[in-house]
């Protein structure tokens, strides 16, 4: 009995320490695409961050806020969002993203959120 113990314990350490089963796509399956940034600074909808590969709007989101920190720190710590909306011109969907940052300065962020808008 101890020895299926032992076995047992041995395979659950080798699966705890390979990492979590959804690492690798299942046979079959396309592996995620990767999330890449293009475009200008975002200072205007003509010069936006336009994001590439989000698969839906969840995703698409968590990019935003990923580039934000990267560009300008942590949020609520280095910069906060004052306020975001929505902005269709031109045949594009922009989110616009103002924030209030450490120093006392405000910045303006568009997004080009085309690609992903709406997908759930």
């Amino acid at each position: 009995m101890k020895a299926v113990f032992a076995v047992l314990g041995t395979v659950l350490l080798c699966v705890i320490l390979s990492g979590p089963a959804s690492a690798q796509p299942a046979p079959g399956q396309a592996a995620k695409p990767k999330i890449a940034f293009r475009g200008g600074p975002g200072d205007t909808p003509e010069t936006a961050v336009v994001i590439l590969g989000a698969s839906d709007s969840i995703a698409g989101i968590a990019a935003e806020y990923s580039y934000l920190e990267k560009k300008f720190g942590r949020q609520n710590l280095a910069w906060r969002l004052r306020r975001q909306g929505i902005l269709n011109q031109k045949g594009k969907v922009y989110d616009r993203m103002d924030l209030d940052m450490q120093d006392g300065s405000k910045k303006t962020v568009f997004f080009d959120i085309s690609e992903f808008f709406g997908k759930l």
